[in-house]
């Protein structure tokens, strides 16, 4: 028996390294996957006044779970609207450049926080899953303004925002037009393009997390319905040097999109950086856009 206590020994030793490491990529996951339901707070910043947004007012309304959701609204003076949907760890003063560029046209724009975001209810963020309740709500506020016809409804989002505006969009027939920049086509090839260094040793324990703490990660694939537009008009934007929303994911919507759709790679381009790297077009293309869904212009 003695003998054979050196040839166990590299086997045993071997194993219990290999559990002991699986067992720091499981606390890492968790630990992410808590940081992706509970965010850093970023607090609400109103803007400097401009012209566009002179007649910004604040505004609140109440989604179907209960929670208030609270943004800035921008009349229409041609009677369409859009909504404007911010991204992870952010709030809604994430996209002034996009409400300037709209507002700008005559859009009527509403910047709204999502659920666990800004001055919004909420206590976790759940990556598109329970948020498309919140733009729901948003679309429900924006077609009962006097100043918009619900005809000429339009949504724009980006990241999370964007990724949660296509599952809304494609269920959601009152949406005439929607954008989306930096968007994912599933949650979990997200979690795994973002933290799957080790494959599914790295992925899973987080995706575990969100799991447990109710998302439905099935649900937020975006990929599966791109069809479902059915004739309005998709524009999807990225970075070429996206490292979150890789060329390759955004590519794979596109792909799975039927027409009319448009894909813009702005060359130079991180994450949310489209209006530092080419701001006129981004403005011009955005104008356009909605311009032949909403005004019928061509």
């Amino acid at each position: 028996m003695t003998a054979l206590r050196p040839r166990l020994l590299v086997p045993l030793v071997l194993l219990l390294g290999v559990l002991a490491s699986m067992g720091l990529l499981f606390v890492k996951g968790h630990r992410i996957g808590q940081g992706l339901l509970h965010p850093p707070h970023v607090p609400v910043t109103r803007p400097s006044a401009t012209p566009e947004l002179d007649a910004m007012r604040d505004v609140a309304f109440t989604n179907t779970d209960g929670l208030t959701l609270r943004g800035w609204y921008v009349p229409s003076n041609n009677r369409a609207a859009v909504v404007l949907v911010h991204g992870f760890a952010d709030n809604r003063a994430q996209l002034l450049f996009e409400a300037r560029a709209l507002a700008r046209a005559g859009y009527g724009v509403l910047l709204f926080d999502l659920r666990a975001h800004g001055e919004s209810g909420g206590d976790r963020v759940t990556w598109g899953d329970r948020e498309r309740r919140d733009v729901t709500a948003a679309l429900d506020f924006v077609a009962a303004r006097p100043d918009v016809d619900p005809a000429r409804l339009g949504l724009f989002g980006f990241s999370m925002g964007g990724t949660t505006a296509l599952l809304v969009a494609e269920h959601d027939a009152r949406v005439k037009a929607v954008a989306a920049a930096g968007a994912y086509p599933a949650l979990e090839a997200d979690v795994y393009s973002g933290y799957g260094k080790w494959g599914a040793l790295s992925a899973e324990p987080v995706l575990w997390t969100l799991r447990r703490a109710g998302v439905d990660v099935d649900a937020v694939r975006p990929i599966d319905g791109m069809c479902q537009l059915k004739g309005r008009p998709l524009l999807l934007v990225n970075g070429d040097v996206d490292p979150d929303a890789p060329a390759k994911l955004q590519a794979s919507l596109f792909r799975a999109a039927c027409e009319p759709k448009t894909l813009w790679v702005v060359e130079g381009a991180g994450h949310g950086e489209y209006a530092r790297v080419a701001p006129e077009e981004y403005a011009r293309r955005l104008r356009e856009h909605f311009d032949r869904a909403l005004l019928g212009a061509g």
